[in-house]
């Protein structure tokens, strides 16, 4: 603590008890000791942290980087991670080997985890530069995925795009390493929300943590695969491990308020993501989940809404269009301005960018349009395509329990998500 008050160390106070503990996070400390050897990241990037100076008594580059070393060392063995069964010490996340190269890892790490459009494109041009300087570090392919994946949440890029560069970053550091757990979080990400396998979602997310149980990003992915099949408690188990391990990360609260419009407490989701919408307007994953419960209602025009300003906030030109179409067939006729949705999916479908019907056929659902479910779901029956999502299955076969036709087919569609061990 007096190193965090003399040279910006990044270290915190665990409140109440009587020893004053104190925790890290080390990819701050790499960050800071980069830092403090001098190695400015490559780029325009400007750290939140001003540098701290040489220590007292130090001269020279080579005294400082031996006193950083020697202090990631001992902290190494001092990190607390707070997990339900108990405190473990922490791993030393692997680095590349060239200490600019590291530096910038660091910072590119530091950028994704900002979430900002800019910040994410920034991240994803550095993890580049990082590959291209050490193309055997396998970690640098993993975190490159994530950036893809994360920037088709919060940037300007479709589905298409961000999974498929997703993807072979993936299959690329897997094969430089087949126990890296990042990589297989990443596939595990990738095989549920875009190839829709729920099984082979969940066996990587299982061998991710097999491979290491104190990654809290891996239990919070792995969370919202779970609760999107429905294995609700389950889902609570993963998102509070992920809250411990993560603490204060404002993207598994709102991830934890969609979680629960997925277990059918749409009064109390809205009222929590409309809460965190008012904290965090910025935030894409807030507007999505939103648009997605209104819609549930009936209410297109709260979907238009949401959609509106989740397309302000990524700035993805197909979604722009998206939204200005919406807004004007809401203009026109409300009661068939889902239609222009249900066309988007189409053509999402015909380029690649959307795998399955299941989207549009709950748009249909949802405004009571069973004509045009009923043309989705047939076509998704002949296609041979399976519904993973617990919620929106659910949704689509109570409200129209009482159609025969309609609920036979929507029976056929489930997938089999059933799990054995989700804990």
């Amino acid at each position: 603590m007096r190193w965090a008050a003399d040279r910006g160390l990044p270290v915190y106070r665990i409140p109440g008890g009587k020893q004053n503990s104190v925790f890290a996070y080390e990819d701050e400390l790499a960050l800071w000791s980069a830092r403090g050897a001098g190695l400015a990241p490559s780029g325009d990037y400007e750290p939140d942290v001003q540098s701290p100076p040489p220590p007292d008594g130090f001269s020279g580059l080579i005294k400082w980087r031996l006193l950083a070393a020697c202090l990631l060392a001992g902290l190494s063995v001092l990190i607390v991670v707070f997990l339900a069964n108990g405190d473990k010490a922490a791993t030393t996340p692997a680095m590349p080997r060239d200490p600019q190269v590291a530096a910038d890892y660091v910072t590119a790490r530091d950028l994704w985890a900002r979430r900002t459009p800019d910040d994410l494109s920034r991240s994803i041009a550095l993890f580049e530069a990082v590959i291209a300087r050490q193309p055997d570090f396998a970690p640098a392919y993993a975190s490159l995925a994530e950036a893809w994946l994360v920037r088709r949440e919060y940037g300007d890029v479709g589905e298409a795009e961000a999974y498929g560069n997703a993807s072979k970053a993936v299959d690329k550091a897997l094969q430089l390493d087949p126990d890296l757990p990042a990589a297989h979080r990443a596939k595990g990400f990738i095989e549920y929300w875009w190839h829709y396998d729920a099984k082979r979602s969940l066996s990587s997310f299982q061998r991710a943590l097999a491979l290491d149980r104190k990654d809290g990003l891996t239990h919070f992915w792995y969370a919202n695969v779970l609760s999107d099949i429905g294995q609700h408690d389950a889902a609570l188990r993963q998102y509070n491990i992920a809250q411990l391990l993560l603490p204060g990360t404002p993207a598994i609260a709102v991830e934890r308020a969609c979680a629960l419009w997925q277990a059918g407490k749409d009064a109390d989701a809205i009222a929590a993501l409309d809460a965190l919408a008012a904290k965090h307007p910025a935030d894409a994953t807030i507007r999505n989940c939103l648009a997605w419960a209104r819609i549930a209602e009936g209410d297109i025009a709260g979907y238009a809404d949401e959609l509106r300003e989740l397309a302000a906030i990524r700035k993805e030109p197909k979604l722009m269009l998206l939204s200005r179409k919406l807004d004007q067939a809401l203009k026109s006729d409300p009661d068939t301005a889902h239609l222009v949705l249900i066309d988007d999916a189409r053509r999402e479908l015909a380029s690649g960018e959307r795998q399955t019907r299941m989207t549009p056929a709950f748009y249909a659902s949802a405004m009571g349009d069973r004509a045009s479910l009923l043309v989705l779901a047939s076509e998704a029956v002949k296609l041979g395509e399976q519904w993973q999502s617990a919620n929106l299955v659910n949704r689509i076969a109570e409200k129209w329990r009482d159609d025969r036709q309609i609920a036979a087919l929507i029976e056929r569609l489930r997938a089999d998500t059933s799990v054995a061990d989700p804990g």
